[in-house]
């Protein structure tokens, strides 16, 4: 009788776990996944917000995307985001620029680049290209950053772009730039690019040839080497600016501030002089830099960090960052009321008025 007891009890407990199924929720994340970056296109390399629109760009499409409350007029059935295929040969590693009115691909083998306009981006009459191969006939190969590093290619507030490449002159690597000013002009129904000038300069030091940072601040170029940082204007003068080695920059308030080794340099002069400044923590010039509502944004692999910088110290806070975890960021970008980030798992999104959220600290 006992036993029986024992398995009707059992009974009951079995038919009552059958009927009460567990439900999992899945967690909401602070940053989403946004659903149009999809398989091919998961990978993004970079980002750039314009008034109407923001662009993506990864190693298989040069993307559009548009307002929430906005129709995308390059859709034929509408949507917000319009993917386009833009024939190159980079791999998933190199960040390539964006600005307002263009982008490009580089072609290594035959030093060629390819200019085409952000709005009309698979149209023939708004692209146009450079071969520097036939320019420089010593050119060997473009000396592209890995993506960690910034951007592998700059481009000024005139439009024009500059290049780094190798050349071999008496079997020994000289680093060369080429200096591409970029004419844009809107007829009719699309946007036309042209080539105005090509100027080729080169770095003479002979043991300067490996690019570690190419930076644009203003109208000027900045070019770190192994152990120097170059000044270039947008009349192609080169000017050694200092003997020491900078990994990154950031502009604010009127200065330039230069992230060494170990140390701030500050610059109140456009970038002709430098003074050194105070002691940082190293890990400070292996960030990558952006700005978004004016305040600078710091970011590597998953994390974000807002940084409040003057000529007597640097203070810093990270941001949330809930839903980043395993992600590697490579661009930041405020957008319709929004921020983005291109990463190499896609992009991800937050409302504007929540991004500037610290993470909570815990102990």
């Amino acid at each position: 009788m006992k036993r029986i007891l024992i398995l009707i009890c059992l009974a009951t407990l079995i038919i009552s776990c059958e009927k009460e199924k567990i439900v999992e929720v899945e967690k909401e994340y602070n940053w989403k996944k946004h659903n149009d970056f999809q398989y091919n296109d998961v990978i993004q390399m970079n980002s750039y917000a314009s008034n109407e629109r923001i662009f993506f760009y990864g190693p298989n499409a040069f993307s559009s995307l548009v307002a929430d409350s906005l129709v995308h007029p390059d859709l034929p059935f509408g949507g917000k985001t319009s993917h386009y295929s833009v024939w190159n040969e980079q791999p998933a590693n190199i960040k390539l620029p964006i600005c307002s009115d263009y982008s490009l691909s580089t072609f290594r083998n035959y030093g060629t680049i390819y200019f085409f306009s952000t709005m009309n981006p698979v149209l023939s009459g708004s692209s146009t290209s450079i071969r520097i191969k036939t320019i420089d006939t010593t050119y060997a190969y473009f000396d592209l950053l890995h993506f960690s590093s910034g951007e592998s290619i700059a481009i000024n507030n005139k439009n024009q772009t500059l290049i780094p490449y190798i050349s071999i002159v008496d079997s020994r690597n000289v680093l060369k730039l080429a200096l591409i000013d970029i004419k844009t002009e809107f007829m009719i129904s699309y946007y036309y690019l042209d080539t105005l000038e090509v100027n080729i300069l080169t770095i003479t030091d002979d043991i300067q040839y490996d690019v570690i940072a190419l930076e644009s601040v203003g109208s000027n170029f900045f070019l770190t080497t192994n152990s120097k940082v170059y000044r270039i204007d947008n009349y192609g003068n080169i000017e050694n600016v200092l003997s020491i080695r900078l990994n990154k920059m950031v502009e604010s308030s009127g200065k330039i501030y230069g992230f060494g080794r170990d140390n701030i340099y500050i610059s109140s002069d456009n970038g002709l002089t430098w003074k050194e400044g105070y002691s940082i923590q190293y890990e400070y010039s292996l960030l990558n830099y952006s700005k978004i509502d004016d305040k600078i944004i710091g970011y590597r692999h998953g994390q974000l960090w807002e940084l409040q910088i003057n000529e007597t110290e640097l203070l810093v806070r990270e941001l949330d960052n809930d839903g980043l975890n395993g992600v590697s960021i490579t661009s930041v970008s405020s957008f319709d009321n929004k921020v983005f980030l291109s990463t190499l798992s896609g992009v991800f999104y937050k409302n504007a008025g929540e991004f500037f959220n610290y993470k909570e600290e815990t102990n």
